[in-house]
């Protein structure tokens, strides 16, 4: 019980409980005796369900003992079942230690309508009430490995939201008129009574369009010997293109041309010239001046399918192991921080840590507030809040560089929060690689070993009341001094969203396909919300044709489609 806990505390019986375990440990060479170092356990376990007990396991040297102790039992098949109640207990008794941030609030602002900055969590009750404290669990500390993590996920479809009902009368449909052009198109360019051949084929007439588009951008890809030849090296791309401003600053057109005229560009509906022009019109929270190559160089899909990664057995047990390290060991922690978003000082440049991975996440859709270097080839990442919150960290897309081909670097993403991940089922981060890109190769890439997701004993600063979790992966790059990106998913930024409708619509044949761009309104930091429409044009202009569309079209704009699609513009444009 609670007050037998504080009873034994007080009295120093968890250092008598440590010291008969140690000891049954030295001396149960046998192994006849299990049962009770179970045991034992099991009492320390009961202790650490408190504050005190919890303290008192530190304080005495628990965790280092317990870490001894269960190397040792490793290496005996028959004290297997230690392993496991040893692991929980140290993980239970870690010390909570706040995330080493100025605050937990997000590195950017922006201010709403009628709502000061101040009261940005006001509504949420951020850490407060909306995350338990489940630390008197006896199942809080267990190895994702033996949890059953079903229920967890939203699979039965019994359990989904019904459609909602329409929330306003058809009547009032007239008003979203404006939305349907092709209801009220005349059609113009299509004769009154012949019907247009239908025998061209539209996919060579959409790639010789596009071919026509991006002709002026793509010159012959250079062979290898001419890459050997007049190779622009990936860290002085680095150093001279990506620290240029897209923005007015001399130079920057110069190096888009240059990279285009030596090594020329091979990407299907992707104009690196057009990307640019249309970025420089997009208005950012950040206020970020810089372009992430992929964005701007353009991606070809995976060549095959992918599969799902394997993980090796007892992975997390020793990403464990070598974070409780951190706590027996402190004089082998670097604790050097190589990317601040906070502190606009250089952090790290190549002469100031030559050793050292270098970091950076201002461009659109990056998110990555500060990169430490916990050992030689580890690091711990921590990510941005969503603007104006306090809460919402899953997105993750960075730039990395300064590495060294065929070195292990393990990234520690500590502060998650979904109590599960895909990358505890065979999910990996994706890479793209500079390097790979500029000799013919520009695919993001499934990437990453080593790969699970556990709770870590890191809490925010507000309060120690939730645990954060850590994704944890492994990155073995193939170039040295690479530029490379790593990213949850497949990134697909805003301006990537608006130059791909531009092409879009310059590839169409607007003799066959009726295709409207539409300004449905503007996001709170100005950029356009768009509606798109498409759809067949009609064979000609003859009455029945026009009639023909009209009333289909009419039949398909009912409320619920309508809201819809309105409300999944919105979405992913304030998103």
């Amino acid at each position: 019980t609670e007050v037998n806990c504080r009873t034994a505390v007080a009295k120093g019986y968890i250092a008598d409980l440590l010291k008969v375990y140690e000891d049954w440990h030295s001396n149960d060479t046998n192994l006849k005796n299990i049962p009770i170092r179970r045991a034992l356990l099991h009492c320390l376990h009961r202790a650490a369900n408190s504050d005190v007990g919890r303290d008192a396991m530190v304080a005495e040297g628990g965790i280092s003992l317990l870490f001894q102790t269960t190397q040792t039992c490793l290496t005996m098949k028959g004290l297997e079942s230690l392993v496991e109640p040893a692991i929980q207990l140290m993980r239970k008794c870690n010390p909570k230690v706040p995330l080493p941030l100025t605050s937990d609030k997000s590195a950017y602002s922006f201010p709403l309508p009628g709502r000061p900055v101040d009261d940005w969590d006001a509504d949420l009750g951020l850490y407060d009430d909306s995350l338990e404290d489940d630390s008197d669990e006896d199942t809080e500390n267990e190895e994702p490995d033996n949890r059953d993590y079903e229920d967890d996920l939203e699979t039965d479809v019994n359990k989904l939201c019904p459609r909602p009902e329409p929330d306003r009368p058809l009547e009032q449909l007239g008003q979203y008129v404006r939305l349907c052009p092709e209801l009220h198109h005349d059609f113009q360019d299509l004769d009154s009574s012949s019907e247009v051949d239908e025998s061209s084929d539209d996919d060579s007439t959409l790639d010789r369009d596009l071919n026509k588009e991006t002709a002026s951008d793509q010159g012959d890809s250079p062979s290898l010997s001419d890459q050997e030849e007049n190779h622009l090296q990936t860290r002085d791309f680095h150093k001279h293109y990506l620290s240029c401003s897209r923005r007015g600053q001399e130079g920057h057109s110069s190096m888009v041309d240059r990279l285009l005229e030596r090594y020329g560009t091979c990407i299907p509906n992707h104009n690196p010239r057009l990307y640019t022009a249309t970025e420089a019109s997009t208005k950012s929270v950040a206020g970020y001046s810089i372009l992430a190559f992929p964005d701007f160089w353009g991606h070809l899909p995976p060549q095959e399918q992918e599969p799902m990664a394997k993980r090796p057995p007892h992975v997390q047990r020793r990403k464990v192991f070598e974070d409780i390290q951190r706590l027996i060991c402190p004089e082998d922690i670097i604790n050097k921080v190589v990317f601040d978003m906070d502190d606009p000082s250089p952090q790290c440049s190549t002469d100031m840590c030559p050793s050292s991975l270098r970091f950076f996440s201002k461009f659109e859709s990056g998110n990555l507030r500060k990169a430490i270097q916990v050992r030689s080839h580890e690091y711990d990442l921590i990510l941005n809040a969503d603007v104006n919150s306090s809460a919402h960290y899953q997105w993750f897309y960075f730039e990395v560089s300064g590495m060294v081909a065929g070195v292990p670097y393990r990234f520690n993403i500590i502060n998650c929060e979904k109590g599960n991940s895909q990358y505890n089922y065979g999910m990996q981060p994706v890479l793209y690689s500079v390097r790979e890109a500029l000799e013919g190769r520009p695919h993001w890439v499934r990437s990453g070993s080593e790969i699970c997701y556990y709770r870590n004993n890191f809490c925010p600063r507000r309060g120690q009341k939730c645990s954060f979790y850590t994704l944890t992966f492994t990155v073995t790059f193939r170039h040295d001094d690479d530029v490379c990106y790593l990213a949850y998913h497949y990134p697909y930024t805003y301006t990537t969203l608006q130059t791909h409708l531009k092409m879009l619509e310059k590839s169409v044949d607007p003799q066959k396909v009726f295709f409207r761009q539409q300004n449905l309104c503007d996001t709170l930091a100005g950029n356009s919300c768009s509606l798109v429409t498409i759809t067949a044009c009609p064979t000609s202009r003859a009455w029945k044709h026009l009639h023909q569309l009209r009333k289909s079209d009419s039949k398909t704009h009912n409320e619920s489609d309508l809201c819809a699609c309105v409300s999944t513009h919105l979405c992913a444009k304030l998103k």
